[in-house]
This record gives structure tokens, sequence and C-alpha cells, in this order.
């Protein structure tokens, strides 16, 4: 699996693509369906099986819905973040972000499987920075891309509508106890590692 990253909008939003040997592939976390992104696709000759959505505030969302009518991929996103797409709760407006409501095609749970291709992930529920977050894990490739929980050196913030430190903390445990290392794409600025992670985030270090 190649993973492509492109950050988007303004607040530099990371979005992937994620692409198996065959072209299929995963985008996750439009930001925005910009002309970079379309350009993208293009240049990887890239078909677009599925939208995963790793929580449901507008810079991570606002393309969905454009990036499904162009593609007819369908739209994941935890059940908890479903309101997200449908009001304020994704906070369009703070962020100056054009935004039409949507629903999603399929509603996530922790444990669930998302397919594109011949590659796997599966659907790990870190929730915190909101109820639904969801970080995808790809098993075979050692990868983890974890929205807006885990940041190289920090963490999601929690003090926006439905966020919660406590839960956030939980998820955080829960990331710093899984076996072994993995690469890490976060929602913003640039990857890391879990074992860097692990080592020197002060959230990660602090943690009983």
């Amino acid at each position: 699996m190649e993973v492509y990253t492109l950050p988007i909008g303004s607040y530099g939003t990371n979005c992937y693509v994620a692409v198996d040997a065959d072209g299929k592939a995963a985008v996750i976390d439009p930001g925005l369906d910009t002309p970079q992104l379309q350009q993208l696709l293009r240049e990887k000759t890239a078909c677009v099986e599925i939208i995963l959505l790793t929580h449901g505030h507008a810079d991570h969302i606002s393309g969905a819905a454009a990036l499904r009518e162009r593609t007819g991929a369908p739209i994941c996103i935890h059940t908890l973040d479903d309101e997200f797409t449908d009001g304020p709760l994704c906070m369009a407006a703070e962020c100056g972000y054009p935004f039409a409501p949507f629903r999603a095609d399929r509603l996530l749970e922790d444990g669930d499987l998302v397919a594109f291709g011949g590659e796997t992930m599966d659907v790990l529920h870190t929730p915190g920075h909101t109820p639904g977050s969801v970080c995808f894990r790809h098993e075979a490739d050692r990868v983890l891309f974890t929205g807006d929980t885990l940041f190289c050196l920090t963490a999601g913030r929690t003090d926006f509508p439905r966020s919660s430190r406590d839960d956030l903390m939980r998820s955080l445990l829960r990331l710093r106890n899984l076996d072994g290392d993995y690469a890490v794409f976060p929602g913003h600025e640039r990857a890391t590692s879990l074992d860097r992670e692990r080592a020197r985030n002060f959230f990660m270090r602090r943690l009983k």
C-alpha cells in the first residue's frame, strides 16, 4: 500500500490517499475536494473506492460529499459523529469552511473492517477530540491514520463541543498499549511513529 499526503485548506489538514497495487484507493479526511486532490488522483490513476472520515469536524469532511459525487465512493464515519455531518457540530462557520450538510453511507463501530481493492484496515474507536473519533489501522503495513487524536509530540484538542479530555486520555492509552511500532499519519503536521510518541509525547508519557 502506498500512502500519499496532501495538506488541504487553511488548517493544513492532512488528506491521505492510500492506494493498493492495482490502483484502488481510499481517501481519508478530504477536508476540501481541491484541484490538487483531483490532480493527485489522476496522476496515480487511482480509483477511489471508499472515503474514510476520522471524525466530523469541517476541516476533515467538507470535501467528502463532492468527492462521493465524482467517484461514487461511499462515505464512512463513526456512528457517534454521524450528526456532525448534518449540522453546526462540524464547526464549519468557526473554521471558515464551505460546507453543505450530507449523510454518510456507512456508520462505523469499533472493530469494523474497511476495505479497498486488496487492502483492509480496521477501525479503532478513539473518542475524545469528538465522540466518534477513530483511527484506521493497516496492520499488514503497520500504519495508523490517527486523525486529531494523536499528533507528532502532542494530542488533539478537547475544548470543542462534545470533546472529552478523559476520553482522549483513555484513547491515547489504548494507542500507547498497542503491540509494536506503527507509522503514524496524523490529521495535521508531520508524520511520526508510535514508538517515538511513546518515548517523547508529553501526553503519552504521563499516562498510567
